[in-house]
């Protein structure tokens, strides 16, 4: 963390700096907010054309697959010369003339592959000169865009993958292959199935964007007002009632986010001066903002980008993947909430003042309309209707119901800002995508997958916890940095198919790798949503980084346990004692939520070191072997955790008797 760590602990961040913060955080912040002479209105009008075509695709069907996609990265790579300055001493209020150049080739390297499309197909697949001239030049586009957005270390991977798919024949050991010439590189980045325009760019292009639309226009019609008010009516006035709804607000903002530095600057800016207010250390504070915020991407009903990937990889519904992730995001922030409730007992914490308390019944008459299109998006997934037609759905009902009163209402001038917004936030994902191709097609073409995945399983013997941990490493390691989408895909082309192969289902083998992806922001050394969080809180940001791991332990943990306890995930054996999605017994399933709520709150007894007292040091490692035991599977482990738990309970009401006791004297005296 020490090159943006020491920038912030230099420069005092005051809490309306968070476009400054997000900029020095990842490189996604980093465009240009204020344009001069006429660029406003022709990013707007560009951003209203991107968003429109979306929005017509999903509601009324889209062209072939190769074509959408083709548009979508057009859209994508236009925008982002437009947007991001190439470096430092680029123009901060235009595009430079290098800008507007890339911007220009970008629409024509589009032009061309939609009008190509089917002369390719007619030519059985067989590229002519004019397909290695444009698919060369949409590849340096993809990589320069990538560095613009998502920064170098994407670029370096998907620079990697491209020079390994080559040099083959000079890898060393098991990394050797018979090469790739680059006419064939070219061909499978650009024409395949599997490169730029492949899956993670389609899914982009189908399920992410409209998910983008359906947030900004959330979040423009007030359903975070909502959230964060109905947040701080139901636990403001509680002990330490700032942090608790830092907890409650950033688990229903993070919902319709997606990004956990986001999440940390809107939220927080409103959570962690009131945190810090009633007594909370400045670093605390910015923890459990970071900490609650990143638990966002994992919180049903919408989740980060990466479970729609997900979806897409694994051929399953995506609702499936929401409702399995109901306990695990529960557990998440249940460890939250109940260390911020010991750590505000111990220091003797009060909540919000009845004066400094929102007017909730105002808000909900107010805004309360807009919680509608979240129940409609829920149960049109659960009748069975894709997430693409839940999503037009939502989002049509959502400008309706906003005209119900002024302070919600989307007209057209609000309309051009939600399809500004949205655009600007789709460019970072949606790049990330198309740069994952190159890894992608680098596996496919390489055979590398199976390499990894053979070496890891003989390095670990086959050991089912040995190859888990070693998963769990490569997870945050490829994941500091990276966008919580793009990490996913990485990780899951390199990670899935080991822990497949050492025996798990791909659904738990996926969630395993999605779950350590969205983890990877509060993943020290770097943890990015720290770095806003510090900002916010004036905080040194190394401190804050470890408090929010300290504060997230559990999440590390529990993915472990959904893999020998698969119930969590609601699954369960068939008759022929495989797993499968849904199989759950639902007495398995409440006596997992019951023991693995017990087993987070000594968890969180045991980090914290108090319950009634602060209790010493030696019996921490007794409530956290407790709380391993209740949440692992079976009913001996919870039967010892149990009696570990209650032996250290009685120890702790013994030293505080004690303790009354040997006051009394004193008193008296």
């Amino acid at each position: 963390m020490s090159a943006k760590s020491d920038k912030l602990k230099k420069t005092p961040v005051v809490v309306g700096d968070t476009d400054e913060m997000l900029e020095d955080t990842e490189a996604e912040y980093n465009y240009r907010k204020k344009f001069v002479s006429w660029w406003p209105t022709a990013i707007m009008v560009l951003s209203v054309l991107f968003i429109g075509y979306h929005l017509v695709t999903a509601g009324f069907g889209m062209p072939e697959v190769m074509k959408h996609n083709a548009i979508h990265l057009g859209f994508l790579l236009a925008l982002t010369f437009l947007y991001f300055p190439a470096n430092k001493k680029s123009p901060r209020a235009r595009p430079s003339n290098l800008d507007i150049a890339l911007f220009f080739i970008s629409a024509v390297c589009a032009v061309y592959t939609v009008i190509n499309r089917d002369s390719y197909l007619l030519r059985s697949g067989i590229p002519n000169l004019s397909d290695y001239i444009i698919g060369s030049i949409t590849m340096v586009l993809v990589l320069e865009a990538t560095r613009r957005t998502v920064g170098g270390q994407m670029l370096w991977i998907s620079i990697i993958c491209l020079i390994y798919m080559w040099a083959g024949p000079w890898m060393p050991g098991v990394f050797s292959h018979r090469g790739t010439s680059v006419q064939r590189i070219i061909q499978a980045m650009y024409l395949g199935g599997d490169g730029i325009y492949g899956m993670p760019l389609n899914v982009s292009a189908t399920y992410l964007i409209i998910f983008v639309i359906l947030a900004a226009i959330l979040d423009k019609s007030g359903l975070g007002k909502l959230f964060n008010d109905l947040a701080m009516g139901a636990g403001g006035r509680m002990v330490g009632g700032p942090a608790k709804v830092s907890v409650v607000g950033s688990a229903l903002v993070g919902m319709i986010s997606g990004s956990a530095a986001s999440n940390v600057a809107t939220v927080g800016s409103f959570t962690i001066p009131l945190m810090k207010k009633i007594g909370y250390p400045p670093v605390f504070a910015g923890a459990v903002e970071a900490a609650a915020s990143t638990g966002g991407q994992i919180m049903p009903p919408i989740m980060g980008s990466a479970a729609f990937i997900m979806a897409e990889y694994l051929g399953i519904p995506y609702l499936t993947i929401a409702a399995a992730a109901v306990i695990p995001a529960l557990f998440f922030f249940g460890s939250v909430f109940f260390q911020v409730d010991l750590r505000a007992r111990r220091l003797r914490l009060k909540g919000l003042s009845k004066e400094e308390m929102p007017d909730v019944k105002r808000t909900v008459m107010r805004y309360g309309q807009m919680i509608i299109p979240m129940i409609v998006l829920v149960y049109l997934m659960m009748q069975g209707r894709t997430a693409l037609y839940s999503a037009f759905f939502s989002v049509c009902l959502t400008i309706i119901l906003s005209w119900i009163r002024k302070e919600t209402r989307i007209g057209i001038k609000e309309a051009k800002m939600v399809a500004t917004t949205a655009a600007r936030s789709s460019l970072a994902i949606g790049i990330s995508m198309a740069a994952a191709g190159f890894m992608i097609a680098a596996f496919s073409m390489t055979g590398l997958g199976i390499i990894l995945a053979d070496s890891i399983v003989a390095v670990s013997g086959g050991n089912m916890m040995i190859v888990l941990v070693l998963t769990m490493v490569v997870a945050i390691i490829l994941g500091l940095g990276l966008p919580t989408s793009a990490c996913y895909v990485i990780t899951a082309s390199i990670c899935a198919p080991i822990l497949i192969k050492v025996g798990l289902s791909p659904f738990q083998a996926h969630f395993f790798v999605f779950y350590y992806s969205c983890l990877s922001t509060v993943s020290p050394p770097i943890a990015l949503a720290a770095y806003v969080a510090a900002g916010i809180a004036n905080a040194n940001t190394d401190k804050v980084g470890w408090m929010a791991f300290r504060l997230a332990l559990a999440g590390f943990i529990v993915p472990f346990f959904f893999i020998y306890q698969p119930g969590m995930l609601l699954m369960g054996p068939d008759a022929a004692g495989n797993l499968i999605l849904n199989g759950a017994h639902a007495l398995d399933v409440f006596r997992s939520v019951i023991f693995g709520l017990a087993g987070i709150w000594l968890l969180a007894v045991s980090v914290e070191g108090y319950f009634l007292i602060a209790f010493p040091i030696w019996l921490r490692p007794v409530f956290f072997v407790a709380a391993i035991l209740l949440i692992a599977p079976g009913l001996v482990t919870a039967a010892i955790g149990f009696s570990l738990a209650a032996v250290g309970i009685g120890v702790i009401l013994l030293i505080k008797q004690n303790a009354k006791a040997g006051a009394a004297p004193t008193a008296a005296a």
